[in-house]
């Protein structure tokens, strides 16, 4: 396939020529970015921003379809950033491979028109970050909302940018990573290459914050995780005294940049409390679940194994969960962009303090009195047919629960001087198989994980009371001689009738009932009313009086004489007084 725009291919490979022989970047990790200030002007088309500093020889880009990530449907140039057929409905997947050949990772980014490949840019001197942290960062090749790739005039995520913006790119380990290795064992490594100006002789360390996810598509349980930093490549990478990694403690002014908890963390919205960022606390626990990482000696490797701290992740899921086994959720696209993320209103599994696996929501109350020490309290519930009918529509979707999988990190590499570590260096990330390979209780014996029931499509069950067809006396008003109904999921019902017979005429006549759930399924009953012709007693009436019968034997002609003695009453009250 031949790559649009020659005349630009030229020019961007002398550019980057010229760059490459000189000493222009002065310690900092390649990149050409340029100055972050201008970002949004300097970005060119259909060449990736931030492009130079990861090194692609073990790395295979692909341009995939949205719905099939298997194939690759364009081309990426490693020598320029270059790319054609990033389009609507296509995204990218960049394989990672080890010195063997294999597979061992999958880095994603966000889809076409949020993300361009390859999937991890860098960039230098945004002095626009706050709170201590660096001004330059390893981070995925995003865009902002109002600047993606469809729009105008495009505009790069930096280091700086707001929050939510993207800026995490995401290492899905693999189950080749975790091949023939036995629990409570390190896997195999995925390792991130960047390239060095090894003539730079500058001697200033640098600082780049590297925004990541290490995300578990491994099959297996993980309890754990290391990551090195190294001089050099593959088998051959070692450590270097001019390459060191932190933890972001007392790095600005003696102070901390993060806490202990913000390290290595499970999604803020499913684990965290409110803050400046989050308007309500996570849907699982307002406490944040977490690995206690340390950092080596030589602060060379931060590592963890063994089981989770803080909120209850590992109380309703167990260590860290595997794709495999990932949890169903009711999702809410409540700014209607599918973009950004949905909230979720539901999860399949075992809520806190319950014992059986089901559709569970929940509410929670935050007492706001202490504005230093909020308190929330969980209630969680079943999910019923109305809830499961309500959440219908385009705007509710059903799908896994991806964030139970991703390991945030924070982290912070320093690099030193160029020559003395080399032309490139390795950023390492190794899982750790957790010893216990349980799968959660809702998870069948084939692995298979259960879905959303569909609204409510049962109908009612009604029924009748008493004889049908049932036996009428003439002249009685019919209504409902009595009905019950219930619904198998959740026995709200509401019985009614259609219509009532006036039995004023002798034969048969049919009542029909309908019963209707919370859901709106409807069911109907019929019941035949026969209507006799002899009756034993009168019907009375709302005034007290009798009422004729032309069929009755018993006709009485004192009724008549009762009649005509009350027409001659003005004449007897006259005359007859």
């Amino acid at each position: 396939m031949k790559l649009q725009s020659e005349k630009k291919f030229l020019g961007l490979s002398l550019v980057t020529a010229m760059l490459l022989g000189t000493s222009a970047y002065a310690g900092k990790i390649i990149t050409d970015a340029g100055d972050p200030a201008d970002a949004g002007n300097i970005r060119v088309d259909n060449q990736q921003y931030g492009f130079g500093g990861w090194n692609f020889d073990n790395v295979n880009v692909r341009i995939v379809d949205v719905n099939d990530f298997t194939g690759d449907i364009g081309e990426f140039n490693t020598t320029t950033g270059e790319y054609i057929g990033l389009v609507p409905e296509t995204s990218f997947e960049s394989d990672i491979k080890n010195t063997a050949g294999t597979v061992v990772g999958h880095l994603h980014g966000k889809d076409y028109p949020v993300g361009e490949p390859a999937g991890i840019k860098v960039i230098n001197d945004d002095m626009d970050v706050k709170h201590g942290k660096p001004f330059n960062c390893i981070m995925t090749s995003s865009y902002q909302a109002g600047g993606y790739l469809d729009d105008v005039t495009p505009q790069p995520v930096i280091c700086s940018s707001p929050f939510q913006t993207h800026k995490r790119y995401k290492i899905n380990m693999l189950p080749s990573s975790v091949e023939g290795v036995a629990p409570g064992a390190y896997g195999k490594s995925i390792d991130l290459v960047f390239n060095l100006d090894d003539t730079d002789t500058n001697t200033t360390v640098r600082r780049y914050q590297v925004l990541q996810k290490a995300n578990n598509y491994t099959g297996v349980r993980l309890d754990g995780y290391k990551v090195e930093v190294l001089a050099g490549v593959g088998a051959a990478a070692v450590p270097n005294a001019a390459l060191t990694l932190s933890l972001g403690l007392g790095e600005d002014n003696n102070t901390d940049i993060w806490n202990v908890e913000d390290m290595a963390n499970m999604s803020h919205g499913l684990w965290g409390p409110i803050d400046d960022n989050f308007e309500a606390p996570g849907f699982f626990d307002s406490t944040r679940a977490y690995y206690p990482v340390v950092l080596s000696d030589t602060n060379q490797t931060i590592s963890h194994t063994g089981d989770m701290d803080g909120g209850n992740y590992q109380a309703i899921f167990g260590n860290w969960l595997p794709d495999i086994w990932e949890p169903q959720g009711v999702f809410h696209d409540h700014d209607a962009d599918p973009e950004t993320d949905g909230v979720l209103l539901a999860f399949f599994g075992k809520a806190p303090d319950t014992t059986e696996d089901a559709w569970y929501k929940n509410s929670v109350i935050v007492d706001k009195s202490d504005p230093k020490n909020f308190v929330y309290d969980y209630t969680w519930a079943l999910a019923t047919a109305d809830d499961f009918a309500a959440w219908s529509g385009d705007l509710y979707s059903v799908g896994g629960i991806e964030d139970v999988l991703n390991l945030g990190l924070n982290y912070i590499i320093n690099v030193g001087e160029n020559a003395a570590i080399g032309s490139t260096f390795t950023l390492r990330i190794t899982p750790h198989v957790a010893a216990d390979q349980t799968a959660p209780s809702y998870v069948g014996a084939d692995d298979s994980i259960p879905t959303p029931p569909p609204a409510d499509e049962t109908a009612p069950v009604i029924t009748l009371t008493g004889d049908n067809p049932m036996t009428v006396l003439q002249g009685r008003t019919f209504t409902d001689p009595g009905a019950t109904a219930t619904d198998a999921v959740d026995g709200t019902v509401t019985v009614t009738v259609s219509g009532t017979v006036d039995t004023s005429t002798v034969g048969i006549y049919t009542l029909t009932y309908t019963a209707t759930d919370v859901a709106g399924n409807t069911a109907t009953e019929t019941r035949t009313v026969n209507v006799v012709a002899i009756s034993l007693e009168p019907v009375t009436s709302s005034g007290g009086g009798c009422t004729y019968n032309p069929n009755s034997n018993g006709f009485d002609m004192t009724l008549l004489f009762m009649m005509a003695l009350g027409a001659l009453y003005p004449f007897r009250r006259r005359f007859l007084k």
